[in-house]
């Protein structure tokens, strides 16, 4: 056994790759269309729009961005990713993947009889040319939502 690793370890120490180096190959083809850009967009509690169905029920929030970097190209081959911006400009900022489901309590009472629950889920759609977020409550309250900050990122 000695013997053959005494074999291997001289024909890698006799018959290295070392040498000169080759010629250079042929030019690759250029880089096309490999982007990641960033987009901040700020929803005002008085900018979100109320969706309901005919009868009035399904009650969702929400508001749509013109982005002309959504191109029909990125649509097919790339690919967008939103988030939630939490407490924007604070030392305590936070960026969440969206959809983003959070589960809320009001308590009604002091003693906590009559409390409320529900759930806020986030979410967020693209088409060539836009970008919609929404804000859906489990409860189908019509509460106006709060000012917003999301994040988009292309990537193509």
């Amino acid at each position: 056994m000695k013997k053959f690793l005494f074999l291997v370890i001289l024909s890698l120490t006799l018959f290295s790759c070392e040498g000169p180096m080759g010629p250079q190959g042929p030019q690759g083809v250029p880089g096309e269309g490999m982007f990641w850009k960033y987009y901040t967009y700020t929803v005002k509690s008085q900018d979100w729009q109320l969706v309901t169905s005919p009868d009035g029920l399904n009650t969702y929030y929400m508001y749509e961005f013109q982005n002309k970097d959504i191109t029909d190209d990125l649509y097919i081959d790339g690919y967008g990713l939103g988030y939630l911006v939490q407490s924007p400009g604070a030392d305590n900022e936070v960026i969440t993947p969206l959809p983003y489901t959070i589960h809320k309590i009001h308590k009604g009472e002091a003693n906590g009889d009559n409390a409320m629950l529900w759930t806020e889920t986030y979410t967020y759609d693209y088409m060539p040319g836009s970008v919609a977020f929404y804000v859906q409550y489990s409860d189908f309250i019509e509460q106006q939502p709060g000012d917003m900050v999301f994040r988009l990122v292309l990537n193509n």
